[in-house]
């Protein structure tokens, strides 16, 4: 269900990018805070032990993502202040579905 939802944010978007050029940053944003800290840290703490979601994180999350932010990087769209944004919304993203893992143990969501 996550990654159907990671895919169809992804494409839009990219189909928000002309009228919203943060769109495309928060998204890459989301994706290499995914692979370094969910998946290549986890490799590095572990010695090695693999993770599932390396090879993607190295073939497809970097390269996407460093050209997403390499495109904006040339183009007159990025300042500070929508690098900052993109990043924080990218952490927001990330961090939503861990606490959402996290708040679904608690008491008051416990339906008996």
């Amino acid at each position: 269900m996550t990654d159907a939802i990671v895919i169809a944010m992804g494409i839009a978007q990219a189909h928000l990018a002309p009228a919203l050029p943060l769109a495309p940053l928060v998204f890459a944003s989301l994706m290499l805070i995914n692979a370094v800290f969910f998946h290549i840290l986890p490799f590095v703490r572990e010695r090695g032990r693999f993770s599932p979601g390396l090879v993607t994180a190295a073939l497809l999350f970097f390269p996407a993502g460093i050209a997403v932010w390499w495109k904006a990087a040339n183009s007159a769209s990025l300042d500070w202040h929508t690098a900052a944004l993109a990043v924080a919304g990218g952490a927001a993203l990330m961090a939503y579905p861990i606490v959402m893992l996290n708040l679904r143990r608690r008491p008051y969501f416990q339906q008996v």
